[in-house]
């Protein structure tokens, strides 16, 4: 007959090997690299198990000193909440002692709320802390119902044991977890200051560009293709304003130099961005309302994401424009990073422009001085000249007697006076006053001296002159000074058609207005001018012009209260229109 002690200390051994095997293989589960969830998991199932229990928790101390589950097995509970030392879970965590209660029902220290919550009937508990390194209690772990019997001495013995392995391990991974969240936000600082280092260059850079450039052609190109370069772009494109409207310079990556197209104002993704002064990033362009099929043509690259800003002007007024980057290389889009940069180019280019726009300012400012000194003088020296030229005039008009001899020695008279004249008007101009002597004048009348004016200019070139005078009555200007610059239209035309051509000079009156047509069939002016055409010193291809001609027309033109504009067509010809206010006579 089997020895009863021999037997009992048989089922020990037996159950310490189990302990001792659980007891490993949770150590060899700590070491892995399976989560600390899944870890605590796995060790509060198999202490579960392993002392025949029908339920276990593992609770962590929370900021507020309460407790909060964080592995609760069984069905029906996914969260457990205690208040600092409620229950007996709380207790334990309270006074850092094990407890074994062999019938939680008559001890003061259980809380029934969560069995009558959830359905569960709490007869035992076994319940060890969770000390940290410090003596701190970290958590606790609860056995609930032994299945056979009640909680021993052993169990309690085996719980401490896990607990603290369970601790070391809670604390290691919290150290992990905060090792990484170090790391983490030092490899952000690291990204961070990498990012400020390459927006300085880009600053850098775009400031060397502007320095480098002579005009805003040469800034443009300069910063558009960098632009392209710095955000990894196919596409660059500045909107913005000029005399004429809207414009948009384009340049694509791999191709050299730039083009200039004219946009109607606030139209497409870029003046959209420039109307409402914000931001965009777009991933499908062809599907938005916004996009312009016209223009897509026109630049000959298919757009598949971009990104804009606002120019914004310097003293916080309306935006000078925008600026856009499209299809970003290597990626379906452009990124925070690329706004970033997208931004701060945008807001050196716009103080660029305005410090470009001064200086050139500035030299014009200076140049007209320049000239106006120089006419003075020049005008000087030859009054001398233009009276003896009149006086030999006259003399020879008496010898030679009769109207006709009349009639010339007052065109002399008259060029000599309007030589004069033009040298006193563009001194003026260089020292920006707006003189006028307004009188009244026939209309017909001033058209047939107008004409009789300019037809030695296209006498012996293949130029054919049609006038169209349908305008009459009197209007009222300075004579003088509206014939020096309907002069100066007709010379721009005759010089557009070097080849020949037709010139075309219209008026009508339209209300309360009289309009002034000059049309040509020359090549049309360049795309590169249009914006400035009328600013001092803007000349193209022409051998003897100074770039004063028009910005002195449109001088006299708004001197008289008028309006100056233009339309133009590559290979299609120019035509001119001058607007003036038919004012009545005064009483």
């Amino acid at each position: 007959m089997p020895d009863p002690g021999a037997l009992d200390l048989e089922r020990r051994l037996a159950r310490k090997e189990r302990q001792i095997a659980a007891l490993r293989e949770i150590g060899l589960a700590l070491e892995s690299t399976m989560t600390l969830d899944e870890v605590l998991t796995m060790a509060v199932a198999r202490t579960t198990r392993l002392m025949g229990a029908e339920r276990s928790t593992l609770f962590l101390v929370a900021d507020d000193q309460g407790l909060v589950s964080r592995v609760v097995e069984g069905d029906g509970v996914s969260e457990i909440k205690l208040a600092p030392g409620t229950g007996i879970a709380g207790w334990v965590a309270l006074h850092g002692r094990p407890l074994v209660v062999e019938d939680a029902r008559v001890d003061e220290r259980f809380d029934p709320a969560w069995d009558e919550r959830t359905g569960f009937r709490t007869r035992s508990v076994l319940a060890a802390p969770l000390v940290g390194r410090h003596g701190t209690v970290i958590g606790v772990t609860e056995i609930l119902n032994k299945v056979d019997g009640v909680f021993d001495e052993e169990d309690l013995t085996f719980l401490g044991v896990l607990a603290g392995k369970l601790a070391l391990s809670i604390e290691n991974a919290r150290l992990l977890v905060d090792l990484v969240e170090k790391n983490r936000a030092l490899l952000e600082a690291r990204d961070a200051l990498e990012r400020r280092c390459r927006e300085i260059e880009v600053l850098l850079d775009v400031e060397r560009r502007v320095a480098r450039a002579e005009d805003l052609d040469a800034l443009f190109e300069a910063v558009l293709h960098r632009t392209n370069e710095i955000c990894r772009s196919q596409v660059c494109v500045l909107y913005r304003m000029d005399a004429r409207g809207a414009e948009s310079r384009v340049v694509v990556a791999g191709q050299p130099g730039s083009r200039v197209m004219r946009r109607e104002m606030g139209a497409g993704f870029s003046g959209w961005v420039w109307l409402k002064g914000r931001e965009i990033r777009v991933r499908a362009p062809e599907g938005d309302p916004r996009f312009q099929e016209s223009l897509v043509q026109r630049i000959g690259v298919p757009l598949e994401n971009l990104a804009a800003v606002p120019l914004l002007a310097p003293d916080g007024g309306r935006p000078k424009g925008s600026l856009l980057v499209a299809n970003k290389i290597g990626a379906d889009g452009f990124d925070e990073d690329d706004m970033v940069i997208l931004r701060l180019v945008a807001s050196q280019l716009s103080q660029a422009m305005e410090h470009v726009m001064d200086r050139q300012a500035r030299e014009r400012e200076q140049r007209l001085a320049t000239v106006g000194r120089l006419l003075a003088g020049v005008l000087h020296d030859i009054k001398s000249p233009i009276t003896v030229i009149s006086g030999y005039s006259e003399m020879l008009a008496a010898k030679a007697g009769g109207p006709e001899a009349e009639e010339y020695l007052g065109h002399v008279q008259r060029s000599l006076t309007r030589i004069s004249t033009m040298a006193e008007e563009i001194i003026s101009f260089s020292k920006g006053e707006r003189r006028i002597l307004e009188r009244s004048v026939s209309l017909p009348d001033f058209m047939d001296g107008f004409a009789r004016q300019i037809r030695p200019l296209v006498e012996g070139s293949a130029i054919e002159l049609s006038l169209r005078a349908r305008a009459t009555g009197t209007l009222r200007f300075d004579e003088e000074k509206m014939l020096r610059a309907f002069h100066n239209l007709v010379m721009n035309a005759v010089e557009a058609m070097p080849n020949g051509g037709k010139l075309i000079i219209e008026v009508d009156a339209i209300g309360k207005e009289v309009l002034f047509g000059f049309t040509d069939t020359g090549q049309g002016i360049p795309e590169e001018i249009q914006g400035n055409l009328f600013e001092s010193f803007v000349t193209l291809g022409k051998e003897h012009g100074t770039g004063l001609g028009l910005a002195v027309t449109r001088e006299i033109v708004e001197a008289h209260g008028g309006r100056i504009s233009f339309t133009t067509a590559h290979g299609r010809g120019t035509t001119f229109l001058v607007s003036l206010p038919s004012r009545p006579n005064p009483v």
